[in-house]
Formats: C-alpha cells, sequence, structure tokens
C-alpha cells in the first residue's frame, strides 16, 4: 500500500551556508530555529508554513515574528531542503531571488 507525500515523514537537509549563518545567531535563537526546522519532517502539518511559489515549490516558514526558513519541498525524495535562514525582513527583500 502507498502512501503520499502529505501522510509521510520526510527526511529534513540543511544547507552548509544555513549551518553557518545560524552558528553565528545567539544560541537561544538557533535552538528554536532548530525546533521549527525539526517540524519540517511533516511540513504540511508545520506551523505558519505557507507556499511561496508552487512551480518551484518553494515555502517558508516564519519562526516566531523575527526570522524565517526557506526551503523547497522535493516530493520525488520525501525531502524537505532548508535553503536559507533569515529575518523576516531579509526574507522579504529577498522573494524574488526564488522566483
Amino acid at each position: 500500500m502507498s502512501t503520499s507525500l502529505e501522510e509521510e515523514l520526510v527526511n529534513v537537509q540543511i544547507e552548509k551556508g544555513v549551518v553557518k549563518t545560524l552558528s553565528k545567531y545567539p544560541e537561544k535563537i538557533r535552538v528554536q530555529i532548530f525546533r521549527h526546522i525539526q517540524m519540517l519532517t511533516d511540513p504540511y502539518e508545520a506551523p505558519d508554513v505557507e507556499c511561496l511559489y508552487p512551480k518551484k515549490q518553494i515555502w517558508r516558514m516564519h519562526v516566531g515574528r523575527s526570522y524565517t526558513i526557506i526551503f523547497t519541498i522535493l516530493k520525488q525524495s520525501d525531502t524537505v531542503h532548508v535553503l536559507e535562514v533569515s529575518t523576516i525582513e531579509q526574507a522579504h527583500k529577498r522573494y524574488g531571488r526564488f522566483y
């Protein structure tokens, strides 16, 4: 019996640049962001997730009112790929980059 991606937990991969960026953040913020990234194992049920570009499967997740996680869902490999973590203001300026 096969199930759809929406019913399964997926693998989460994080870009090396994201890890490097997060290393510069205070520990409290890093912990909060990593908790949100862990929720992406079930991306369709994770809180405050919105699809930015459906054709490219580019999504965002807000972390509190300060940070945004930009990620893509690769359905063929059951993987969520975290592309970027930034402040909400920086993410709003960059959304066009993913289009």
